[in-house]
């Protein structure tokens, strides 16, 4: 029996037949790439090595440091439209992880008339835009949507694909603690564990090996921290002249603090465009509240990209924020950290 007529879910076995159609194919995710777009592109460059299917893998951005242990990872290549190695436009373009086609920034010059894409990805907003799409909004990370392909395609779970898997997973999941955490992100990342994946080397290389650097820009971020009504909205910041290439979890830090219901972290990019990215304690959806200003992500944990003066943003923001929390009733001592609060550390999903 060959793979094919082995693979019981319909939209699984258009995905395997697309993999094996033939032409050229580009692997891409968003820019700002954090642990799932990283640790799934190497994930499934190593799939499509089984599948015997050549192939690039590439991100429009600077590849963080932090994840170049991962066995795969010198196969992703910074994208540049002015590289020859890239077909422009290409056959076939797949997109991993990416709630919106423009968080692939330059690799969008791929996409021509006769470019077929699919489209892989978890992001409850994000649109269908893929000529193929397989969004799972229940899964942990777009890792565990691509460990369920392993299993259908038959294809062995080698050193490469095992650790992408992972650190997808671990990433996307806050180590553990998000409520994205479910039994079964719980249970693959076990049998990645099996097949042997060192999770402690994992942790201590993408959380305790960070670069100088990236902590002094933490401290200064910290140093800009302001609060708003009554301390349920926290704000920290990082001008462009301080930023550093890898910003993840700062918004946590704003997001940490005891009777912070909503926080934010806004990140100067170019000169007057900002990055920022929303976390929610509580019952208010800053997938929605991102969305007023062009963005998304998750319900509890949203961006979106500004174009304008810094105090008009915060101010703003902040407006946007307090209607929320005067909305859903949250005040100043109330119990409003629910137990499902916690959601997937989106860093990435900034627009």
């Amino acid at each position: 029996m060959n793979v094919e007529s082995k693979i019981q879910n319909p939209e699984s076995k258009i995905i395997y037949n697309y993999l094996l159609s033939g032409g050229d194919l580009l692997a891409v995710s968003h820019f700002s790439p954090d642990g799932d777009a990283i640790g799934s592109l190497i994930a499934f460059s190593g799939m499509l090595d089984q599948l015997g299917v050549e192939h690039l893998t590439a991100i429009a951005d600077v590849l963080p440091e932090k994840y170049s242990f991962l066995p795969g990872f010198d196969r992703i290549r910074k994208f540049d439209i002015q590289d020859s190695t890239f077909k422009i436009p290409c056959n076939r373009l797949v997109i991993l992880d990416a709630g919106a086609l423009p968080r692939i920034g330059s690799a969008r010059s791929c996409i021509g008339k006769g470019t077929k894409v699919l489209n892989i990805d978890h992001h409850y907003s994000g649109p269908c835009y893929g000529d193929i799409n397989i969004i799972t909004h229940e899964a942990s990370a777009t890792a565990e949507i691509l460990y369920d392909l392993c299993e259908e395609f038959s294809i062995e779970i080698t050193e490469q694909i095992a650790y992408g898997l992972f650190v997808g997973i671990l990433t996307d999941t806050g180590r553990f603690r998000f409520s994205n955490t479910s039994s079964k992100a719980l249970a693959i990342c076990a049998d990645l564990i099996s097949k042997g994946v060192n999770p402690g080397w994992v942790t201590e290389n993408v959380y305790y090996n960070l670069q100088f650097e990236n902590v002094q820009a933490l401290a200064r971020a910290l140093s800009t921290i302001e609060c708003h009504l009554d301390g349920l909205i926290c704000i920290v910041s990082l001008d462009r002249e301080k930023d550093v290439n890898d910003t993840e979890g700062f918004v946590e830090y704003a997001s940490s603090i005891t009777g912070v219901a909503l926080a934010a972290f806004i990140r100067e990019i170019e000169d007057k465009v900002y990055k920022i990215s929303l976390r929610s304690r509580c019952s208010v959806d800053v997938a929605e509240v991102a969305a007023k200003f062009g963005g998304g992500g998750h319900l509890k944990a949203a961006g979106f990209r500004y174009l304008g003066a810094k105090e008009d943003l915060i101010k703003n923001l902040v407006d946007e924020l307090a209607w929320n929390i005067t909305a859903h009733k949250i005040t100043r001592g109330s119990k409003f950290i629910e137990r499902t609060a916690l959601q997937p550390d989106d860093e990435h999903i900034e627009f």
